[in-house]
């Protein structure tokens, strides 16, 4: 799957890169097409040094900006801004997003492909125009349809932070797995046919399989001993879950939650042959633990203890 996609936007103001294109004389009729949307930096260099669509004599300066794929998919399901874009361009496709937009592409391709599937009112053929752009947007981004699904799910529960909870951890269930195995070096001291039998020292690393499915990666906690496994299997399972909400990046500082607070921190797994097939992984490291302190006594003359 491509991870980022660049879009052109203005040098001075860093905004979207839009233009308005029609016939001469007909402006009241012109569409608004953008923004620019590439996946390969080096033609989104190319485009900004040589955009398309500007009336002559007209200069641009523009530049581009790199963002992640998933957040270009959930901007398709919001609507570009200006809410009343009509044809969005990735790489050398024209996809509408308005019934406007559509004849415009139907035109500009001298193919009646668009129109006869668009109806914004939510008629005959509802919204399978928009199935269809996020079908070919996918395509150029090989990202599966399940993928663009989940993000269209996190998107539409948005509004409602109780629903999004909701859905998040549905999403979490269905998508992502927990996988639990003994840290290199740790040796099973009896084996039978149904499990191996490990030492009481025994370390675990855990990680997830399936963030992937929504562009993010996956994560991990090492060298984790086995009475904790079951705490941080749990712990795993919330940061899967904020990472799906907010997002996690290779440098955040995070605040664990639980009984006890925790300072974590989020790096970039060093274990690249281990994690061969995982496009990225991050690593969850506890970097301080913050035991609330104050005075008490158990009993009116006993002595003060610290908590």
């Amino acid at each position: 799957m491509i991870d980022h996609v660049w879009l052109l936007t203005d040098s001075a103001s860093g905004d979207l890169s839009y233009v308005k294109h029609g016939k001469e004389g007909d402006e009241p009729s012109w569409k608004k097409v953008g923004p620019f949307a590439y996946t390969r930096i080096d033609a989104a260099a190319d485009a900004a040094a040589n955009p398309r669509f500007l009336p002559d004599g007209v200069d641009a300066d523009l530049d581009f900006v790199q963002i992640d794929a998933s957040a270009f998919v959930q901007a398709i399901f919001n609507g570009f801004q200006p809410s009343e874009t009509d044809v969005l361009v990735l790489d050398d496709g024209f996809f509408p997003l308005t019934s406007g937009g559509a004849e415009w592409v139907d035109i500009a391709i001298g193919h009646p492909i668009w129109v006869p599937v668009f109806d914004e009112s939510g008629g005959a053929t509802g919204l399978g125009w928009l199935d269809r752009v996020l079908r070919q947007v996918a395509g150029r981004l090989d990202m599966n349809m399940e993928t663009v699904q989940a993000i269209g799910s996190i998107n539409a529960a948005a509004e409602d932070e109780a629903a999004n909870v909701d859905q998040t951890g549905l999403l979490i269930q269905r998508h992502v797995r927990l996988v639990i195995i003994p840290e290199p070096g740790t040796l099973a001291i009896e084996e039978n046919e149904s499990h191996h039998v490990l030492s009481p020292a025994a370390r675990f690393c855990l990680h997830t399989v399936g963030m992937g499915t929504f562009g993010l990666p996956e994560l991990e906690i090492r060298d984790v001993p086995c009475w904790w496994v079951g705490a941080a299997g749990a712990e795993l399972n919330g940061w899967a879950a904020f990472s799906l909400n907010k997002g996690i990046c290779d440098g955040d500082d995070l605040d664990g939650g639980g009984p006890v607070p925790l300072k974590i921190t989020a790096t970039e797994s060093p274990d690249r042959e281990m994690w061969a097939d995982r496009t990225k992984c991050l690593r969850l490291e506890v970097q301080e633990v913050h035991l609330p302190h104050g005075h008490h006594r158990h009993e009116p003359d006993g002595p003060k203890t610290v908590h």
